[in-house]
C-alpha cells in the first residue's frame, strides 16, 4: 500500500492562519528610550508612560492609543502608578549621575548689596535672631513635607485622585466611568494630578527670608562685613 502524503486545502489553511497568527502577536512592551531632556517612565504592560523633567517635574502623562486592549481598565490606576514612580527613579539617577560630572557647574546664588550702614551689638542680635526664626520656618516645612503625606484630585471631573509621600505616589485613583472618555482629556487629568502632586510634595531646596539673604551678603564680602562692626 502506497502511503499517501498529499495535503489537503484545509490543513494548508489552518498552517497557513497558524503561522500568520503567530506572526501578528506583538512583541512584549519595551520601555522606550528618554528623551533628550526628559526621563520616561513606563508601566509592565507598555500603556501608560510618564514623562518628567531631570529635576521630577512631570511633563506630559500618555496613554497607549489601544492601551484597553494591554490591561483590564480596572487596572489603569495601578498603571499610572508604576509608570510615575518608574520615571521619578530614572530622573533621580540620572540627577545623581549629573552631580558627579564635575563639569556641570550650578550657578553661583546672587547675595543682596551689603549695606554699609555701621553693624552695633544690638543690631547683630537681632539679624541673627531673625536667621534663627527664619531657618526654624525652614525646618518646620521641610519636615512637614518629607513625612506627612499630600493629596491631589483632577478639576476636570473624571475622578483622578492620587496621594504622595516622601517624594513617591504611594496611592492613585481612577473613577470607573473615566475610563470611557477620550485619552488626550485623561491624559492631561493624570498629568495634572502627578504635577500637583509632586508640587505639594517638594520641599525647597534651600531656606529663604530676608535675614538670611543680609547674612549672606554680610558673609559674601568680609571686607564690608569688618568695616560695618567697625574693625577695618
Amino acid at each position: 500500500m502506497v502511503e499517501d502524503n498529499r495535503r489537503w486545502g484545509f490543513e494548508e489553511a489552518e498552517d497557513w492562519e497558524y503561522e500568520a497568527g503567530r506572526r501578528a502577536t506583538p512583541p512584549p512592551a519595551q520601555p522606550p528610550p528618554d528623551d533628550a531632556d526628559a526621563c520616561i517612565g513606563v508601566d509592565a504592560s507598555g500603556a501608560v508612560s510618564v514623562l518628567v523633567e531631570f529635576d521630577g517635574r512631570v511633563r506630559a502623562v500618555r496613554l497607549a492609543a489601544r492601551w484597553r486592549d494591554s490591561i483590564d481598565q480596572r487596572a489603569l490606576d495601578g498603571a499610572v502608578l508604576d509608570a510615575a514612580n518608574d520615571a521619578t527613579m530614572r530622573a533621580l539617577s540620572r540627577s545623581v549621575e549629573t552631580q558627579g560630572d564635575l563639569a556641570v557647574v550650578p550657578p553661583a546664588p546672587r547675595s543682596a548689596p551689603v549695606d554699609e550702614t555701621p553693624l552695633t551689638r544690638a543690631d547683630a542680635e537681632r539679624l541673627f535672631a531673625a536667621v534663627n526664626a527664619e531657618l526654624a520656618m525652614f525646618t518646620a516645612g521641610l519636615d512637614q513635607a518629607v513625612n506627612a503625606p499630600v493629596r491631589a484630585e483632577s478639576r476636570g471631573g473624571h475622578g483622578v485622585r492620587g496621594i504622595a509621600q516622601s517624594g513617591q505616589v504611594v496611592r492613585f485613583e481612577i473613577d470607573r466611568w473615566a475610563h470611557a472618555a477620550p485619552n488626550a482629556e485623561m491624559e492631561g487629568e493624570l498629568a495634572e494630578v502627578l504635577r500637583a502632586l509632586r508640587d505639594r510634595g517638594t520641599p525647597a531646596t534651600r531656606p529663604t527670608g530676608s535675614a538670611i539673604a543680609e547674612l549672606q551678603a554680610l558673609a559674601s564680602d568680609p571686607a564690608k562685613l569688618l568695616r560695618k562692626v567697625g574693625l577695618a
